[in-house]
C-alpha cells in the first residue's frame, strides 16, 4: 500500500479507508501480540517456574476489549459483515437497491444501540467502581472502547453505503 498514490491517497473517493484502516490494523496488531506475549509467558513461567505472572487474567480480559473494539470498525470497512445474498440476488437491481438501503440502515442503527448501551454500562462501572477481580483495574475504558468502536463503525457503514 503506498499512501502517496492517488487512488489510495484520498483522491479517489474510498481513499479515506485507508485512513482509517491502517491506524486501527496496527494497533489491532499491537494489542494482539500484547496478550499473545502476555499467555504464553505466563503460560512458560506458570509450567517451568512455578511463578504466573500476576493478574494476567486481568490484563487479558482489559485488553481483548480494547480488541473487540477496534475490530467493529475493521469488520465493516473488510465487509465482513453478516450478509446471506443467495436469495437477494435473484430480486431486481431496483429491489436489491432498496433493500441494501434498508439493511445498511438497520446495521447503523443496531451498532449505534450498541454503542448508546455500551456508554450507559461504563458510566455505570464507573459509578460503582466495577473492575477486575485480582488487579482492581476499572471496567470504565474497557466499555467507553466498546462504545467508541461500535459508534465508530457505525459511522464508517454509512460512509461505505455513501462511497460505494
Amino acid at each position: 500500500m503506498n499512501l502517496n498514490d492517488p487512488d489510495t491517497a484520498g483522491l479517489h473517493p474510498a481513499g479515506w479507508r485507508k485512513w482509517i484502516e491502517v491506524p486501527l490494523v496496527f494497533a489491532g496488531g499491537i494489542l494482539i501480540f500484547t496478550l499473545m506475549g502476555l499467555s504464553v509467558m505466563d503460560a512458560l513461567l506458570r509450567s517451568f517456574l512455578n511463578q504466573p505472572i500476576f493478574g494476567a487474567n486481568d490484563y487479558a480480559q482489559i485488553l481483548l476489549s480494547f480488541v473487540v473494539a477496534i475490530s467493529f470498525p475493521l469488520c465493516v470497512l473488510a465487509g465482513r459483515l453478516i450478509a446471506i445474498d443467495t436469495i437477494v440476488l435473484m430480486f431486481p437491481v431496483a429491489l436489491q437497491a432498496i433493500l441494501d438501503w434498508l439493511v445498511t440502515v438497520l446495521g447503523t442503527s443496531i451498532l449505534a444501540y450498541l454503542a448508546w448501551r455500551a456508554f450507559l454500562n461504563a458510566r455505570d462501572a464507573a459509578l460503582f467502581d466495577e473492575s477486575t477481580m485480582l488487579l482492581q483495574l476499572p471496567f470504565g475504558p474497557s466499555y467507553y472502547a466498546v462504545a467508541a468502536g461500535c459508534g465508530f463503525a457505525a459511522v464508517v457503514l454509512v460512509l461505505e453505503k455513501l462511497t460505494r
